[in-house]
Parts: C-alpha cells; structure tokens; sequence
C-alpha cells in the first residue's frame, strides 16, 4: 500500500511538472528553427512558466478527485512550488529576450503581479512557512488588522491577472503565433483552464460536492469555540466521509464570504444535519458567534483521506490517535464510524475548558473498543508508549491531528521506535 501511495504522489508531481508542459516544448521545437540558443533558451522558459501557471489556476480549484487521491495539503504544496517554479522561469524569460511595446508592457505588468502576488501570499497564505518562525508569524498577525483574509483571497486572485497578461503577451508575438501547432496548445490549454476556473466558481446548484445549507444551531461551547449545526435539502449532494473537513462560507455576511477549511466533528443525520466544531484563531472565525440561526452557508467538500487511509490498511485493527486542542474535531466523527477496530486516544489541551465532548468521550471508553485518555497539558511520550498495543509498531496505524509542533514530535518519536511511514497519517492545517 505505501508502494500505491508513493507512486500517486510521485505520478501526480511528475505529471504536473514535466507532462504539461511537454506539448509546449515539443510544438515549439520545430518552429523555432534559427533563433539562437539564448533565445530558443529564453522562449522555453516562458512557456514552461506559462504550463505552471496554468496548472496553478486548475489546482486552486481545489479538484476533490485529486483530494482522494493524494490529499489537498500535498495538492496545495505543489501549487505553491510550481508558483514559484514559474517565477524564476519568468525571470529567466524576461532577461534572455528583448522586446517593445505592448509586447513588453504586458510581460513586464504579469512579472510584477507575479512577485508581488507570490510575496504576498508566502506571507498570509503559506502556514507552513509562518508556523516555522515565531518572529515571521507576529508580523503577519500585525499585518492581519488591516490585510483581513477576504482582502488576501482577492490579492492571491491576482495571478489570474497575470496568466491573462502572459495570454495577451503570447498573442502579440508574430513569430510565435505562427507555430500553429503550438498555438492549439497554448490557447486549448487556456481555454480548459478558464472553463475548469469558472465552473468551479458559478456551478453551486445541483452539483455534487458543493451545497448551500442554512445554519440550524450556533453554540458557544466555550469564550472561544463555537459549535455549528449546519443543514438543508442540500446537504446530501455533499460527498462526505468521516474525518473530512469542508470549506464554509457565508455569502450574505460581509467579510464571511471566502470559503474557509473546517473539520467535521459529525456527519449528516438522518435528516442532514452535521456539526462542526472552530476556534476563533482569526477575523473570519471571531465572526462566527454573531451569525444567526437561518443564515444561508455556502459549503465545500467533504475533503480529507482519513476514512480512505484507514480503509487501504484493511488487515490492522489497531488504530491509534494523538491530538491535541482544536485538532481533535475530526476524530470525533472517525471514532463512531470505526468501532470494528481497537481505537487508543490520547488527547491534550492547553486548558482544561478546552477539551471538547468529554461526556461523549466518557460514553464511548464504557465501550470494549474504545481506549481514551485526555488531559489539561501534554502527554509524556512514555505515558502514550507504555498504553499502545502489543506489537503496536507493526500491527497499529497513527492517526496525528492538532498543532504542527505536536504532529512533527510525534513523526520522529514514531520513526525512532521503527515505525513504518505507511502506518502513519496526518493533515496538518498549515496553508
């Protein structure tokens, strides 16, 4: 099963990087016959650049397809890459040719939008980056007070802008518009990626995977956590699993309108309805209390490979979680929906009034399959490893939700004790 998971990935990374931009390389190759090596160089890097780009803009659009497969943390880790992939092959473009006019004029404009685009979203939008260093993560919550994330997700749509620049820029150029050959590539690609680009913005009626539900309960479990019933005829044109999260949004509230990622705690009832659990953490999160029963929610999804990690590990029976604070909300609807498995929980918090569901957690430790611990703080490693299964590093699969700090300790204490990767999941909220 490792072997399956690794040959996606590296299919995946392969295809986007090498596979789509080959057409470009190949069509352009017997056309540009006489220009000069630098420039023949210079040519291929810009369209190369323009192949990301455009791979950029489908992979925004967050396919669910490519989400089971492979995960959208590892989707969204490539679109970043091949962002900035496509940025030094511009450059590279830009300083190998010259050029005037229009032509230049619109090479130029999609080069700045480019930087200032790219810069500005390592900063609001790379979590992985920021979660690294503390200093980097105070100056963008400075930031946040004016840059609020409704603001940034119109920022980051500024690429858009760019590929039209670099479409116009390809128009303008005699020599290249002669390749015909080339030219069917560069505008079928383009084409394909608007088409892909607005469906997946207009397309919220009728379209599995995408509902607008009501909000049915707003609770305050705590000053910073609110629970949220969501629920609608709609609902079950979502395509849920246990462990996955959704994007929300609520398209009557200002400032509420960009979808946003949250985990499940339930899935849909009977009669639709599902619970989700979130910490205010941000301007979009603190917003959430004042939202009333009966607001129209726009929602994402279901996204996630938890179920699907578990499900490809059929022959292990021991299932082990480690979490700690607002992290823990997928597992709450992971643990009713594998019951036929051994499940060890072990949940931490930094305060006690942050440990969520405890009734429920006290219900499910009465049962034979279920084992949990849960504790203001975090747990001693030997606490964990001296309650884990006999031949727990071979026989169990790791289930790590929660900060990135406690998921990265646990990943090495795991590899120290020869723990096989393939028996170890996570997905960490870091972009």
């Amino acid at each position: 099963m490792l072997r399956k998971i690794q040959y996606k990935l590296i299919l995946f990374w392969f295809s986007f990087f090498f596979i789509i931009p080959l057409p470009f390389i190949q069509t352009l190759a017997e056309g540009l016959q006489g220009v000069s090596s630098n420039e023949a160089v210079a040519i291929y890097s810009g369209s190369i650049a323009y192949a990301w780009m455009l791979a950029v803009v489908y992979l925004s659009t967050k396919p669910r397809w490519l989400d089971r497969l492979i995960g959208l943390p590892s989707i969204y880790q490539l679109h970043g890459i091949l962002a900035l992939a496509a940025l030094v092959l511009s450059w590279l473009h830009k300083i190998g040719l010259t050029s005037n006019g229009l032509i230049k004029q619109t090479g130029n404009l999609a080069l700045f939008i480019l930087i200032g685009t790219i810069s500005y979203s390592l900063l609001f939008l790379a979590g992985w980056l920021t979660s690294r260093w503390f200093w980097l993560r105070k100056f963008k919550q400075s930031l946040e007070i004016i840059f609020k994330h409704e603001v940034t997700m119109w920022i980051h749509k500024l690429l858009l802008v760019a590929v039209v620049l670099v479409f116009i820029h390809v128009q303008l150029i005699d020599y290249i518009t002669s390749i015909t050959p080339f030219m069917i590539w560069f505008d079928g690609l383009s084409l394909l990626a608007a088409v892909n680009y607005l469906l997946s913005k207009v397309s919220w009626y009728g379209r599995k995977g995408q509902a607008e539900v009501k909000l049915i309960r707003n609770l305050s479990l705590s000053d910073q956590i609110q629970e949220l019933t969501l629920g609608g005829q709609q609902s079950q044109q979502l395509d849920l699993q246990a462990g996955d999260f959704v994007f929300l949004a609520f398209p009557s509230v200002p400032q509420l309108r960009e979808l946003h990622p949250f985990s499940l705690v339930s899935l849909p009832n009977r009669v639709g309805e599902f619970k989700l659990t979130i910490r205010a953490d941000g301007d979009f999160t603190s917003q959430l209390k004042k939202n009333k029963v009966g607001t129209p929610v726009k929602v994402m999804g279901g996204f996630g490979r938890y179920q699907e990690f578990i499900d490809e590990h059929k022959q292990i029976v021991n299932l082990v979680m480690i979490t700690g604070g607002i992290g823990a909300t997928p597992l709450f609807s992971l643990i009713p929906e594998n019951f036929s498995r051994q499940i060890y929980l072990f949940y931490s918090a930094h305060q006690e009034s942050d440990l969520l569901y405890r009734q429920q957690l006290s219900q499910w430790n009465q049962s034979a399959n279920f084992t949990g611990y849960w504790q203001e703080g975090r747990f001693a490693d030997n606490f964990i490893l001296s309650r884990l299964p006999k031949n727990w590093e071979r026989q169990t699969l790791f289930l790590l939700s929660g900060p990135v700090p406690l998921i990265h300790h646990w990943e090495r204490v795991l590899a120290h004790a020869h723990v096989s990767s393939k028996n170890i999941f996570k997905e960490e909220f870091s972009w």
